[in-house]
């Protein structure tokens, strides 16, 4: 038998080198160490876990979104809520003191009115003039208001509509026209005519609870929901047999926004919490110092201590610290302090009330838990500690183990620090920070455990057979560290699975982890058994080193272990059977899981941050805004018209429908859009068209001066007709718009003004329009208009499960746009094409935003892990397939002549590989895999293959066994989930191919199988269970973390890990033993 020592069946040489070279091989571990730091230091970057770097049609969009519509601002806001009546005037303020929701319409009994209550609306009324005041008001943009009418500076709340209400200066006090019908209608109520009471303003000191009962209920009734959107979803008409006011129990508002109930009667409206948002113009603030990209932001810290946990103790930035550090070369400040300073000083004046920021932050409440439970990582540290000590029972052994893995971690974080250096330098970045990143240090934990402790174990198995201190390092280097080779090569091409994603964060973490696992094989694998070596040669020459007792009680009896791996052997079809029937049984609940996010599996569900959201969930209907992009002529009217008919495929849908999208009270689905504003405008220029005529609009000539086509209304209140634009034509729209994004819509005809910023949410042109003829370019041409959004709101967003049917109805519904498109709407086509094609002027229209790429995010990340592990698992087995090739070069077995037999088996096999292969990676590569895999048998040996196969086949049980216990306890496949699956591979394969690898060198002995594989489980195993039963004790700990994502990961990395014990002590033997006929066979010279 003919032996070649490189790469094949042990690392003779390269131990001959290490051991006789030691002092070098020391000194190179230092310098290499010294060159990885200020690799490390680059790396400790903040990740924000809101930043997807990802190449997704929605995500192109959402950036879309915000380079050409900046100037629509950032629009986010609080929660004010009822506090039980027992807290209140008690400080601090807490989440926790809030009234409970008590289910939809069933109101709030105590205050009177609730949030409606007098002294809670002054409250509040206090709150938002803090806001109005506030250093950032500098930065505010308008809101329009559907209730008042009045352009609001910044912050939009309820106490001022009472305000403007109660001074008879709200919109539903003045007579109106129908922006559809363009017909008059007299104003629906009025605050002259109180009845009994005196018409008071909100301001006055003689107000009563009966007065803000009455303009509460004038507004509910004469509003269309608009006052009623403000009130949470408890919002009811409370029967009070002492209160003046009429209304409707259990009443229902209707699409025109009338309200129907069966009984009427005396009462007021209540609700236990109202909405109070706040509009930022976005990018003036990121060019006066601002971002809102956490990881562009300067690193602060913003915690202080709270016994074993941190609490948040926001940064007080100012605008103008911000504007000049900016100005000086410093990183811009991170909004997500301004949000929670803001809040902290809101909640600081709460006292018959509770402030809540809705959503906002996710960064720094990440931050803040990951501190909070960082006592757990210390805590871990020393479990793992103690359970390594009870395995190698002596000190040095475990703080040797604790340099290597030190060591392991830098060297990983470094080499990914000068990887992203070099890419900044270069241009060139292949290292995308994310989540996936955080998992890396456990990774190399448990690998480097593994790893070391199979090293030393074997070292010090070597002592007790006899052989001196360099004998035992040599053989554990030269067996063991082929062992760790072979795991950590199967391991990094199993994470470089992930190069074929299209996501570059899952990209980057297959190089990041295989970074990491390259590392831990290095300085665990061989550098500690060389470490341990000369440790002991120190201590010989000192006359200390003591001999390897024989007696040593290990974490798990050594027989034990022996017996478990015979067992599993003998008794193979047994095992093999319930093997079988328990992964049968397995696969209904594998394949039952679903894609799921619920915030609690990532987060504290008692930090105010999950409470917020799911406040905010529970409580308020309108969700999270998303918007349809639309990319193409948008002055084409048929786009005009698809809008509208996109309107009535939303509200289309009954009962059993997905039903995500945000509705006003009216039932009606809310999609904010173009149509409405052209509508809009057209209205105010029959109402009043003076300002019209002052920007170019001649209602004296047949084209209106801007060369459309025009028709007649009449005006009943001025008694006569006027000429106004037609919107089924090209050249109306044009000035339309142009009018809108440069003045806005006036207020008029009970309609609210709709400021110019507002309107560019909706309406885009890359062209420069002439400021003193809007329908033309300076030019003199005619502008194209070539962007438009609609935006519309998304309920319970983080609950993907009911998300996806939402997204996938919404796209059906846009059939119209569908077929305005000459290409698939998904698909970026050429604007300028659709410029020029009048049938077809639609380009691109797609559904985008946060809450839609945070859910495509989120679902194509876990889709293309479960691909790239699937794909993992067939780079495993082909690596495999190489690794455990026989001796000889491939030309001497090429040049044997294989047996009919042989032909057959290579045949079968390449039958085999091809079919698993081309399930993953795609049938029309079928005839290549088959090609390769013949080649393969011929050049690495059928006996290899068998092999390959023995040791991936546990580890492919194991995840059909985990993916089933996620779906049993509850949860769903989320990027946690997932991840760890993937780990599983990782980690589970190197447990198996210790124990094959440990039972060949035993069979290569001529030893009797049931006697290898007895030898194996005494040997092998104690390396296994102890570094299996330390991971299985740190995951525990971590687990015990209030972070959701801590305790999920370390919940089922504890059970992942025991699975994988499973699979190397009981599964592995089975499948040796049911192989063996086939591991016995002999290729001709070569023993396989």
């Amino acid at each position: 038998m003919v032996h070649y020592p490189f790469f094949v069946r042990d690392f003779s040489i390269i131990a001959d080198r290490m051991v006789s070279g030691s002092n070098r091989v020391h000194a190179a571990v230092i310098v290499i160490t010294a060159l990885m730091i200020p690799g490390f230091l680059s790396s400790l970057t903040p990740i924000d876990i809101e930043a997807y770097n990802m190449d997704s049609p929605e995500l192109e969009a959402n950036d879309v979104m915000r380079e050409e519509f900046s100037g629509a601002g950032n629009i986010w806001g609080f929660g004010i809520f009822v506090r039980s009546m027992e807290e209140v005037g008690n400080m601090p303020s807490e989440i926790s003191m809030a009234e409970p929701f008590s289910g939809t319409s069933q109101g709030i009994e105590e205050p009177t009115g609730g949030i409606l209550n007098l002294s809670i609306l002054r409250e509040a009324d206090m709150k938002a003039n803090i806001l109005k005041n506030h250093d950032v008001s500098r930065y505010y943009l308008n809101f329009s208001s559907d209730i008042s009418g009045i352009p609001l500076k910044g912050v939009l709340d309820l106490p001022n509509e009472f305000r403007v209400f109660m001074d008879n200066r709200s919109l539903v006090t003045r007579d109106r026209i129908n922006p559809f019908s363009l017909q008059w209608e007299i104003a629906p109520t009025n605050w002259t005519d109180c009845g009994e009471l005196d018409c008071l303003s909100f301001d006055d000191p003689l107000l009563t609870q009966a007065h803000i009962d009455l303009a509460a209920h004038r507004m509910a009734n004469h509003t269309r929901g608009s006052f009623l959107r403000y009130l949470s979803v408890d919002r009811t008409f409370e029967p009070d047999p002492t209160s003046p006011v009429i209304g409707p129990y259990g009443g229902v508002l209707k699409e025109d926004g009338t309200i129907e109930a069966e009984e009427w009667g005396p009462g007021r409206w209540t609700a236990s919490s109202v909405w109070m948002i706040l509009n930022l113009d976005r990018q003036s603030m990121v060019d006066n110092g601002w971002t809102f990209a956490w990881i562009d932001a300067r690193p602060e810290f913003g915690f202080e201590r709270e016994g074993l946990s941190f609490k948040t103790d926001p940064i007080q930035y100012t605008m103008d610290q911000c504007e000049l550090e900016a100005q000086q070369g410093l990183d811009p400040c991170s909004v997500e302090w301004l949000y929670l300073a803001i809040e902290e000083e809101l909640r600081s004046t709460d006292e018959e009330v509770v402030t809540v920021l809705l959503g906002e932050g996710p960064n720094v409440e990440i931050n803040r838990e990951l501190l909070s439970s960082s006592f757990l990582v210390g805590v871990m540290g020393l479990v793992v500690v103690f359970l390594l000590w009870m395995s190698l029972r002596r000190v040095s052994d475990v703080i040797i183990v604790g340099a290597g893995l030190s060591l392991s971690l830098l060297w990983m974080q470094g080499s990914i620090g000068w990887i992203w250096i070099a890419g900044e330098r270069f241009g060139f970045q292949i290292i995308a920070r994310s989540q996936f990143s955080n998992l890396l240090p456990i990774l190399v934990l448990a690998l480097g455990i593994d790893d070391s402790l199979h090293a030393l174990h074997r070292y010090k198995e070597e002592r007790r057979n006899g052989a001196t201190s360099e004998q035992s390092a040599h053989i554990s280097i030269s067996k063991v560290g082929r062992a760790i080779m072979l795991t950590s090569f199967t391991t990094i091409v199993a994470f470089l699975a992930n190069l074929s994603s299209d996501i570059a964060a899952l990209r980057s973490f297959g190089i990041e982890a295989g970074l990491g696992v390259l590392s831990a094989f290095l300085l665990t694998g061989l550098w500690v058994p060389l470490l341990r070596l000369d440790y002991d040669l120190a201590l010989k020459r000192r006359d200390r080193l003591e001999e390897e007792r024989a007696d040593i009680l290990h974490l798990v009896p050594s027989h034990w272990l022996s017996s478990t791996t015979f067992t599993s052997y003998s008794k193979a079809p047994f095992v093999g059977l319930l093997t079988v029937l328990l992964t049968v049984l397995a696969l209904g609940p594998m394949f039952s899981l679903e894609g799921d996010f619920q915030i609690d599996d990532f987060l504290d569900p008692d930090s105010d941050f999950a409470k917020g959201v799911n406040l905010a969930s529970e409580r308020f209907g309108d969700g999270e805004p998303g918007y349809i992009l639309v990319e193409g002529d948008i002055a084409n009217p048929l786009v005009i018209e698809a809008i509208e008919e996109l309107r009535l495929n939303i509200n289309s849908h009954g009962e059993g429908d997905p039903d995500q999208i945000s509705r006003t009270p009216t039932g009606q689905a809310e999609l904010l859009a173009l149509d409405h504003i052209v509508l809009g405008t057209k209205a105010a220029m029959a109402w009043n068209i003076t300002p019209y005529e002052e920007k170019g609009w001649n209602p004296l000539l047949p084209d209106g001066g801007v060369g459309c086509n025009t028709s007649f209304v009449y005006n009943p209140f001025e008694g006569k007709s006027v000429r106004l634009p037609d919107l089924d034509d090209r050249e109306c729209l044009v000035f339309i718009y142009g009018y809108v994004l440069n003045y806005g819509v006036p207020a008029s005809g009970g309609y609210p003004e709709i400021p110019a910023p507002l309107v560019t949410e909706f309406i885009q042109t890359e062209d420069e329009l002439d400021p003193d003829a809007h329908w033309l370019t300076i030019d003199g041409e005619i502008p194209s208009y070539t962007r438009m959004s609609m935006r519309f709101g998304l309920s319970d967003p983080e609950q993907f499960p009911l998300i996806e049917p939402a997204l996938e109805q919404l796209i059906q519904d846009m059939a119209p746009f569908r077929n305005l498109s000459i290409g698939p709407l998904y698909e970026r086509g050429s604007i300028s094409q659709a410029l020029g094609d009048e049938q077809y002027p639609v380009s691109w229209a797609i559904p985008t935003g946060d809450p839609v790429v945070r859910f495509v995010a989120a679902d194509g990340m876990q889709d293309q892990m479960q691909g790239t592990l699937a794909l993992g698992i067939v780079a495993c087995m082909a690596t495999l397939w190489w690794g455990y090739r026989p001796d000889g070069t491939v030309i001497q077995r090429l040049k044997l002549r294989p047996s009919r037999n042989d032909l057959i088996q290579s045949l079968a096999i390449g039958s085999v590989f091809t079919i698993i292969s081309s399930t993953v990676i795609g049938w029309s590569y079928a005839p290549i895999l088959f090609t390769a895999s013949i080649l393969a048998c011929a050049a690495w040996g059928r006996i290899a293959f068998f092999l390959s196969f023995a040791t991936t086949l546990p580890i492919a049980v194991v995840i059909v066994w985990l993916y089933a216990l996620i779906e049993v306890a509850g949860y769903g496949l989320n990027m946690i989930t997932v991840s760890i699956a993937a780990i599983s591979l990782g980690v589970g394969i190197d447990y198996v191919i210790h124990v094959v690898e440990r039972y060949r060198e035993e069979m290569e002995k001529k030893a009797d199988p049931y006697v290898a594989i007895k030898a194996v489980g005494g040997a092998s195993g104690i390396a296994l269970v102890g570094s299996a039963l330390s991971d299985i004790a740190g995951f525990l700990v971590i687990m015990q973390s209030s972070m959701g994502f801590f305790s999920t990961f370390g919940l089922f990395c504890a059970i992942m890990i025991g699975l994988a014990l499973a699979a190397s002590m009981i599964l592995t033997p089975v499948t040796l033993r049911i192989m063996q006929p086939f591991l016995m066979a002999e290729e001709s010279a070569s023993h396989v």
